[in-house]
């Protein structure tokens, strides 16, 4: 059964790699995974993986410094610790705990919704 996590945040963009351009950008992430796959930690592999490319997927944007697109990985980060903790799997968590996109909490610059 596939299943949906939503995420709000403001992404801060600093465009041309200087700090003296800020602009706050509103990215509303929707993701999905089969919550069937979290009954084993190879599952929960699988929908962490799954969750970290949508989130990175969500969190592009084109950058003035490289030519083409880049990811905010803050962003991603934020995306991906949201809906985790939304899903509240034991067997995902501890995935996450291995992920390179791990953190311990959200950076500053996000804005929960609800709150």
């Amino acid at each position: 059964m596939k299943k949906r996590v939503s995420s709000i945040l403001f992404a801060l963009s600093i465009f041309g790699g200087v700090a003296h351009a800020e602009e706050f950008t509103e990215v509303n992430a929707t993701l999905t995974f089969d919550t069937t796959l979290l009954d084993s930690q190879e599952g929960a592999t699988e929908v962490l993986a799954s969750l970290e490319k949508q989130a990175a997927a969500n969190c592009r944007k084109v950058s003035g410094v490289s030519i083409g697109l880049v990811v905010d990985e803050v962003c991603a980060q934020d995306i991906l610790f949201q809906a985790v903790n939304q899903i509240a799997d034991p067997e995902l968590t501890a995935a996450y705990s291995n992920s390179e996109l791990f953190v311990e909490t959200v950076s500053d610059r996000i804005q929960l919704a609800g709150l």
